[in-house]
């Protein structure tokens, strides 16, 4: 019944947990959703305005410029061509100020290309308005002006008009006064030819009296007229005002400044540019990230491979001085040289060095103690190695030792003799225990091997030997195997465990490039020469059991340090 409850329970919160993530995940996609279509729209409509404004601009300058070459024709025109052109240019202003335009709020709303349209007919009307205004007010000041003009010239005409009639009206009055000095009683005697002469020239007096009026009366009333046109000059060159053309389109920048400020509120739209600021570098430090492993990978594979492949091998009993002597060999045909468990005999005189968990049964007559290193004079090499808190055997009979793996069933033991006079470089990480004789020391040396291209492609600069007379107790995954190099053998490094002196070591590239490029296959297999040289390796290795990979850069970085030091 408990256990019934149990998984209801977990069934419900399960499913309720996944409800809830539904719940958010539908939130979260529908306001990154929002969000997105806000900016979309926020950038179609600034773009949009901004083609409105620039078309529009373009729209001011042509207007502009043809409304400066129809005023540079009319500066000398006359007063009724200016007139007529005044006309239509009111005309037309009145039609564009009277135009409606169509309503944006319609159902369903318009697109962007609508919208777009509609903003550029908006302000190409707003800036044809303004320069119709400029060209009307100019046209108003040069008529003004003009007519100021003709004022003036009608008021010299009519002065002289004046003038002529007044010297006209003097002339009369010369010749009457000459005519009644001449005559001074036929003048006022009726029927006589002076009185004749004198109602004459009287009758003309009078008749210029009104001519001179009539022309005095115009001159006076065209003075005044003139006083009041004098004051308008005539209007300098026509220029178009920019600064008024460009405040027509002060409501469409007004509208693209309002959109900018809603996009800058959208987040989408505030991460837009620093994110374009980075993405080509971004991109190039991807393509570098792609690219410069296969670079080095090629570089490494068709140019120091190869020539790693041509350099004379190492022996390290040539090399070293070390007399080195071949092992005993299995029977023919067969190389395995390891099993589950091992029994080993353990005489007088001599001791055992082994991992604890190792040890499966042993006498209990034999003595047994700690020893913390397996050598002093390598602390580091019996740290990295594990050969650590050992426990040391001694007996004073011949005991019969089993060794196992006990901890883990895919790993099996070989027993490894090495007579007196012979050497073997081994790797610490496969030894689990050795046998040698009590109050000796164990004969161990390190080679470093700096100046080998061998050495530095393998990041195996140092090599460890242990010569003879010693009993190498070694593990291996799924077996150990023990072969006869003869004329050449090869085998991936992750699996070597050691080979003899006498054997004549050096690398050999792998024989595909594109297993290597995908981190399948490592890119150097350990090639071993040499008629009586031997080498031992495990079946299946854990170490590097992915060539060209590791778990982890802390994981690579400690197998690349032990390897550098052969361990």
């Amino acid at each position: 019944m408990r256990q019934l409850l149990t998984a209801i329970l977990r069934f419900l919160l399960r499913h309720a947990l996944q409800f809830a993530l539904f719940i958010v995940i539908l939130l979260a996609g529908r306001l990154l959703l929002a969000e997105w279509r806000a900016y979309s729209a926020g950038s179609e409509a600034v773009a949009a305005l901004r083609l409105a404004a620039g078309g529009a601009g373009n729209h001011g300058a042509g207007l502009a410029a043809a409304a400066t070459a129809r005023i540079n024709a009319l500066q000398h025109a006359s007063q009724t061509v200016i007139a007529t052109r005044l006309q239509q240019v009111q005309a037309h202003l009145r039609q564009l100020r009277a135009q409606q335009q169509p309503s944006l709020f319609t159902i369903p709303l318009p697109d962007t290309g609508t919208l777009a349209l509609h903003a550029q007919e908006e302000a190409a009307r707003r800036v044809e308005i303004e320069v119709l205004a400029q060209e009307a007010r100019y046209l108003t000041s040069l008529q003004a002006a003009i007519s100021g003009e003709d004022a003036r010239h009608t008021l010299a005409r009519l002065h002289a008009e004046h003038v002529s009639a007044y010297a006209a009206l003097q002339q009369n009055l010369a010749q009457r006064r000459e005519l009644e000095a001449r005559h001074p009683l036929a003048a006022r005697l009726p029927g006589s030819d002076a009185y004749a002469q004198l109602s004459q020239l009287e009758a003309e007096g009078q008749r210029l009296r009104e001519i001179n009026l009539q022309a005095y009366k115009a001159w006076a009333a065209q003075r005044a007229r003139t006083i009041d046109a004098t004051n308008a000059a005539r209007p300098a060159p026509f220029a178009i005002n920019e600064q008024a053309l460009s405040g027509a389109l002060a409501p469409v920048q007004a509208a693209i400044k309002a959109a900018e400020g809603q996009l800058a509120r959208n987040w989408i739209a505030r991460w837009r540019a620093p994110v374009m600021d980075v993405a080509p570098t971004a991109a190039l430090l991807v393509l570098s990230a792609i690219a410069l492993p296969v670079a080095i990978k090629a570089f490494f594979y068709f140019v120091l491979a190869p020539i790693a492949s041509r350099l004379p091998p190492l022996s390290i009993a040539r090399e070293l001085q070390i007399a080195g002597s071949s092992l005993p060999l299995p029977p023919h045909g067969e190389s395995r040289i390891s099993a589950v468990s091992q029994a080993l005999q353990l005489k007088p005189g001599q001791q055992m060095l082994i991992h604890p968990e190792y040890l499966q049964s042993s006498p209990v007559s034999t003595h047994k103690c700690t020893q913390w290193l397996l050598d002093w004079r390598f602390p580091f090499t019996s740290l990295a190695a594990g050969m650590v808190a050992l426990t040391r055997l001694e007996s004073a009979t011949t005991a019969s030792v089993t060794i196992s793996a006990s901890d883990d069933p895919l790993l099996e033991v070989a027993i490894i003799h090495l007579p007196a006079g012979s050497a073997l470089v081994f790797q610490p990480r496969g030894l689990v225990g050795l046998i040698c004789y009590a109050g000796q020391p164990l004969a161990i040396s390190s080679h470093w091997r700096l100046g080998s291209l061998h050495a530095w492609l393998t990041l195996q600069l140092r090599f460890i030997v242990f010569r003879g007379p010693v009993t190498l107790i070694v593990r291996g995954c799924r077996g150990v195997r023990l072969e006869r190099a003869g004329q050449g053998r090869s085998i991936s490094q992750c699996a070597t465990l050691g080979f003899s002196t006498d054997v004549q070591y050096s690398t050999l590239r792998s024989e595909t490039f594109i297993p290597y490029l995908r981190g399948q296959q490592a890119l150097l297999n350990d090639r071993f020469d040499g008629d009586n040289g031997i080498y031992l390796y495990e079946e299946t290795p854990r170490h590097g059991k992915q060539p060209g990979k590791v778990g982890s850069w802390f994981e690579g970085f400690t197998d690349a340090i032990l390897k550098v030091f052969g361990i």
